[in-house]
């Protein structure tokens, strides 16, 4: 175990899961110890929407008798992870961040968490999220506020904010979110922890409400590459109830013992910009510095056009029409106790254009093409995570984003624009930490790959995290 990571609640889940399987720890230990750290610490960050200490412990025990009997307890035994409070959890309740849920406790998981839960892995509880995971700022009517580990007066990022903050801040190694236009990848920028998306289908998502047209994915959070990979190995593979799912082959993912030496040859065409006017300049400096590490180890640059045609507007529209069906008729049952934020989005989808919403579909594919032809001659897409570091922890969803000291503009397109784009084409993306500004707030690099190419994601985070290591750094008051 590293010398920099002596605490329990702040090993990795390889490590974890090694110790549990050889009895050099328990279980309960582990839980405990995790358990122990969320109560001291989470009253101000407020990474959680509901902790399960009783089933948490009750779960450790069970992988503790496993052992104990020298059966198998699982690739993941003991690693305590959460589940963001949008994915259907057996037993503790799923409230979706609102008010009009309180109370719903299903009776079975999602795939992916039924996975992770026959893996030997340890549900901690279900992370914060905003209302439905409608924004890009985690707050939600029913939980309150959650606060950036590193600086509580700013925002974690969302929609998975609870999530990414439980893992920047020891509170379990391994988080499940969800991604819709970026959910897992903007607050792990923020929180400078991985966030993974993985391709459409690769990971079950069979609870979406609607299925065949769907660009919602089950994602991961994590503080090391190989936490990520060994996330992705349980959750991922075929799954009937998911049309996206079926056959898709169930992968081992891994990290190589030399990821620098991946750099060599790779092509990346690197986008500074997509639609928005600014990025930050710490941001902007950080993003030179990781591209010129991978110039020095063999990779070749190349960059993006400016007029790209990335259709915009029809994502816009496709989310609006999706948030509408999906929750139109709370306006009419709870729109008082619903975000505002939420009430605005809701509103803009019932006065969507319907030609606008029938042509979406058609632009999507098209989107698709483009993209995928970018792949042609190049292994990477590379783009900034976010544009700027995040704003203040109670910023607005429809509050201008101010950038190096100017209104850049709406939030939406001038901090987050790049990540929904391929959500929409299905490519998978991660969210790479690659350092902090001057005022200690992190940013991220973001990658897209091809279509079933997360090895390769996850080799470039394994890469940067030896020659611009993040995972030994802690928030302030651990």
């Amino acid at each position: 175990m590293p010398h920099s990571t002596p605490e329990i609640w702040q090993w990795p889940a390889t490590a974890v899961a090694d110790a549990v399987r050889t009895r050099q720890l328990s279980a309960v230990e582990v839980a405990t110890a995790v358990l122990d750290r969320i109560e001291r610490a989470d009253r101000v960050v407020n990474a959680y929407a509901t902790v399960d200490r009783d089933g948490a412990l009750a779960a450790a025990k069970a992988v503790d008798a496993a052992v104990a009997s020298a059966r198998d307890p699982g690739p993941l035994a003991g690693v305590p992870f959460s589940v963001k409070d949008l994915v259907v959890t057996r037993g503790v309740e799923t409230a979706y961040g609102s008010h009009a849920f309180a109370g719903n406790v299903p009776d079975f998981d999602a795939e992916a968490v039924a996975r992770l839960r026959r893996a030997g892995a340890v549900l901690v509880g279900k992370s914060n999220t905003p209302e439905f995971g409608h924004k890009a700022l985690t707050n939600s009517p029913r939980h309150g506020y959650t606060r950036n580990p590193w600086n509580t007066g700013r925002s974690p990022g969302g929609s998975s904010g609870g999530g990414a903050a439980a893992v920047a801040m020891g509170f379990g190694p391994l988080a499940v979110t969800t991604d819709g236009a970026g959910s897992s990848r903007i607050p792990a920028s923020a929180c400078g922890v991985l966030g993974l998306k993985p391709t459409l289908g690769r990971i079950p998502n069979e609870t979406a409400v609607e299925l065949f047209s769907s660009f919602i994915n089950l994602g991961l959070a994590s503080r090391t590459a190989a936490d990520l990979a060994a996330g992705l190995t349980v959750t991922n593979g075929a799954w009937n109830d998911d049309p996206w799912s079926i056959a898709v082959p169930q992968t081992g993912f891994g990290v190589s013992d030399h990821p620098i030496r991946r750099l060599d040859g790779l092509r990346i065409l690197v986008f500074r910009r997509m639609g928005n006017r600014m990025v930050d300049r710490d941001v902007e400096r950080l993003l030179d510095g990781h591209l010129a590490t991978l110039e020095r180890h063999g990779a070749t640059l190349a960059d993006g056009p400016d007029d790209f045609d990335w259709a915009k507007p029809a994502q816009f529209a496709a989310m609006r029409a999706y948030q509408r069906a999906r929750l139109d008729h709370l306006l009419d049952t709870d729109r008082d106790r619903l975000d505002p934020s939420l009430v605005a989005a809701l509103e803009e989808g019932r006065n969507q254009d319907l030609l606008t919403v029938q042509g979406a579909p058609a632009i999507r594919s098209g989107l698709f093409r483009r993209v995928q032809a970018l792949f042609d001659d190049h292994d990477l897409i590379v783009t900034p995570t976010v544009s700027a570091p995040p704003p203040p922890y109670d910023h607005g969803q429809d509050e201008p984003m101010t950038i190096n000291g100017e209104v850049a503009g709406p939030i939406r397109a001038n901090w987050y624009g790049y990540t929904g784009t391929f959500n929409h084409t299905g490519h998978p993306a991660i969210s790479i930490p690659m350092g902090f500004s001057p005022d200690g707030l992190p940013a991220g690099l973001h990658a897209v790959g091809r279509w079933f190419d997360e090895q390769r994601l996850i080799d470039l985070a394994a890469a940067f995290e030896i020659l611009a290591p993040w995972a030994q750094h802690w928030p302030p008051d651990a």
